[in-house]
This record gives C-alpha cells, sequence and structure tokens, in this order.
C-alpha cells in the first residue's frame, strides 16, 4: 500500500467516525417542499447528465426498477470509498436497479474530480451523474454526504443511509415492492425530556432510551435550556461503547488510538455495545441507546463527564478503564543510520516527529499497534512503501527501525461486572 493510499485510508476512516461529512453550505435549510417516505415522487423535469450509459433519464421508464439517489460530495471519503461498491451493484442488477449519484458542482469541476481521481479509475468506476442540482436537494434535503434514497413505483421508499445500499435491500425493495429501512434525518429533533415538565422542583434526573429513528446521532453535548434555565446534557443514537468513549476522554484525553485490538473485552458478547461487525444503522437501531441527564446547576466539564460515566456504568452494569497488555506490536526503536535504497526517498508526507509518524501508522491498521520508543522530535519524511521491509528502508537515514515484537502496551478494557 502506497502513501497516497495510506491518506485515503485514514480520511475515509475519519470521515466515518464523525458519520457524515456536512453539506457545502451553512444557509438555512428549507424543509417545506421535502419529500417522505411513501410520497408519490414529481421527478424534476430536466437534469443534467454526465458519465455512464444514459444520455438522458425517462423518469416513467424507470418505473420498474429500483432507482437510488447517491448524494455525493467530491471531499466526501466515504461517498468515493462506496462508489466502487454502487458500480457493483449496477453492473450485476441493470434490469433492477439504477443508480445515480447526485452532485451540486458544476461539469466542469466534477470532470476534473473524476479525472484526476486514480481510486475510481482504478476500480472502473463510471456511475451515471446528475451535476449541478438544486431540484433534488431541495426535495431531499441533507446535511451530511453520503444520503441515499430509495425510489420505486413511483414512490419514495426509503431515505436512508449508504450501508443501506446492499444486494439484498435491493431485491427485496424490487420482489416485495415496499421495505422498511432506519430513516435519515438529518434535522430531526428529540427532546427525551418531555415527561419532566410535570415535575416541580427538579434538580437532576437521568434518562436512558433505545434508538430514535429519524434523529441524528450526536456525541456528549451539554445545551443550556432557554426556558427552565436547566443544563440538559445529551448523547444521542450512539452505541453504548461509543458512549463510554467519548465520555472518557472528556474526563481525560486518551494516550493512544483506540483501535479495535486495544480493546479488551471482559463481556459475555461485546455486539451488545459494538458494533463489531460494522453492520451499521440495522445494528445501531437494534443496540443504540438515548441517554440524557438533567441538572439545575451547569458544572465544569470534566466533573459532569465523570457524573455520566458513572451513570453509564451503573445503568449498564459495566466499569471501563486504561489499562496494558503485552501484545505485538509495531516499535519504532533507535538504530544505525542506514542509507535508503528507495528512490522516492526525500517525497511524500512529512510527520512532525516520531510520535506523529506512530500514530498515523497506528491509525492506518496496516500493522499490529505503533509504539514509539524512540521520541525524536527530527522531522520525519516518508514515501509510498508496500510492506515492513520499504517501510524500514526509508527509516534508514533517520536511525530509527520498526520492528514487530511483543511490547506492553496501552489498552482500553470494557468489563461486565458479573464477570
Amino acid at each position: 500500500m502506497n502513501s497516497k493510499t495510506v491518506i485515503l485510508t485514514i480520511l475515509i476512516q475519519l470521515t466515518i467516525l464523525v458519520g457524515t461529512v456536512k453539506s457545502q453550505s451553512n444557509k438555512a435549510i428549507d424543509l417545506s417542499g421535502a419529500f417522505k417516505v411513501g410520497d408519490t415522487f414529481v421527478p424534476p423535469e430536466t437534469v443534467k447528465l454526465m458519465r455512464g450509459s444514459l444520455k438522458t433519464i425517462d423518469w416513467k421508464a424507470l418505473k420498474d426498477k429500483v432507482v437510488i439517489l447517491d448524494f455525493f460530495d467530491t471531499f466526501c471519503g466515504t461517498c468515493i470509498a462506496i462508489m466502487p461498491e454502487l458500480q457493483k451493484l449496477q453492473d450485476t442488477y441493470p434490469d433492477k436497479v439504477q443508480i445515480f449519484n447526485v452532485g451540486w458542482q458544476d461539469k466542469e469541476t466534477l470532470d476534473k474530480f473524476f479525472a484526476n481521481n486514480s481510486f475510481l479509475k482504478e476500480h472502473k468506476v463510471n456511475l451515471s451523474v446528475i451535476y449541478a442540482d438544486t431540484y433534488l436537494k431541495n426535495h431531499f434535503p441533507h446535511s451530511g454526504a453520503p444520503h441515499v434514497v430509495f425510489l420505486y413505483q413511483g414512490k419514495v421508499q426509503a431515505i436512508t443511509f449508504f450501508r443501506q445500499v446492499t444486494a439484498e435491500n435491493i431485491l427485496n425493495l424490487f420482489e416485495k415492492g415496499t421495505i422498511k429501512l432506519p430513516f435519515k434525518n438529518d434535522f430531526g429533533t428529540i427532546d427525551l425530556s418531555e415527561e419532566r415538565n410535570t415535575v416541580k422542583n427538579l434538580k437532576m434526573s437521568v434518562l436512558v432510551t433505545g434508538y430514535q429513528d429519524g434523529v441524528p446521532a450526536e456525541a456528549f453535548s451539554t445545551k443550556q435550556d432557554s426556558v427552565t434555565g436547566q443544563f440538559k446534557t445529551s448523547i444521542i443514537n450512539r452505541s453504548i461503547f461509543r458512549s463510554i468513549i467519548s465520555t472518557t476522554t472528556r474526563i481525560k484525553k486518551s494516550p493512544f488510538y483506540i483501535r479495535e485490538d486495544r480493546v479488551v473485552w471482559k463481556v459475555n458478547d461485546p455486539k451488545k455495545y459494538k458494533d463489531v461487525d460494522e453492520v451499521g444503522e440495522a445494528w445501531l437501531n437494534e443496540n443504540a441507546i438515548c441517554y440524557e441527564r438533567i441538572d439545575l446547576q451547569r458544572k465544569p466539564d470534566s466533573v459532569l463527564a465523570r457524573l455520566v460515566l458513572d451513570d453509564l456504568h451503573k445503568l449498564f452494569g459495566l466499569r471501563s478503564y486504561y489499562s496494558t497488555k503485552t501484545m505485538k506490536s509495531l516499535v519504532l526503536k533507535r538504530s544505525a543510520i542506514r542509507k535508503s535504497t528507495a528512490p522516492a526517498n526525500g517525497k511524500g508526507p512529512i510527520y512532525e516527529n516520531s510520535g506523529v509518524l506512530a500514530g498515523f501508522i497506528d491509525f492506518s491498521n496496516l500493522f499490529p499497534p505503533a509504539v514509539d520508543l524512540v521520541k525524536s522530535k527530527e522531522r520525519i519524511q516518508i514515501s509510498s512503501f508496500n510492506n515492513l521491509e520499504e517501510l524500514n528502508d526509508q527509516l534508514g537515514p533517520y536511525g530509527i527501525e520498526a520492528v514487530i515484537e511483543d511490547q506492553n502496551i496501552g489498552v482500553f478494557v470494557v468489563e461486565e461486572l458479573n464477570q
């Protein structure tokens, strides 16, 4: 894997971690013309079309196919990452589905994007693209991409998430005529505390529910109610594990990137707490939580985070903590200075120090967890590499060697109290 691929992987993973990429505009969204699931789809009179095999769109002729509108942005890593899978679905089921990428940018911008994107060219992505769109975006408003719409038999069948674009869902809709998928609504709101409004002299309360359909996920946040003056701390539609992590890092920043192999599960079934199999919204629908805490007075962030973490631990019978474990690791060590044979040496990304380099290697998941024993403050420039030997060849001039060996490293433990 070369350095460009590493960077793309990191960008895609970062995008997924935060959810979706925000829209290009911060202006207020008019929701009055939004289509809803079950509505008759009124197509635009004309669209601007590029790429793919279609020259024009005959919406009536597409009535008997599942039509998927995939709203994307060129700066959205997840949008780019899923395009090869969309292409495979289009190629596999051309008589049952028609997939359109829908973008707001002009043709010149998109032509340049597709011409210069080696990842999409390598995977032979050539889906039909509706460009310079305003009509569809206005009727399917969203603040984050990817944003996906399923149409069939002239009706809006689903407004959902990118992970729902699967062969199974396409075939189910095609054969059964209807389908129920998790609802993506970037503007949905929820107030878990409505029933508390009748309680007098409320000082503090905690409420936890399951997944709330049509409400955007939200990490740990605290807001003051303008009417009651109370302070509401919320976590919306997040896994129990992600809720614990986001709360823990508010108490103290994690000393390492908490990747999957740095989590020690002392529980009967980790799948209750984290989407281990990366199912997506279907898993969240069954297992995600919404947490809300009401306090009369504002508390310092670290104090509040400790209270929230204590709530989560007690409610779910857990405890979580940092610890150490001996495991295979990629260890950066001092070594004799060696001459590099890499032709591209002196090119590529520049890392501020050895710790930053270790962090990027760790985040990429190319090797076991990375540990920096060098502690160098020297800038390190590394170009493309495909394996540990090539990486070490370029580390030579800096007097650094990367070795895979057992090392006692930091881990994050999630433990059920009944274990």
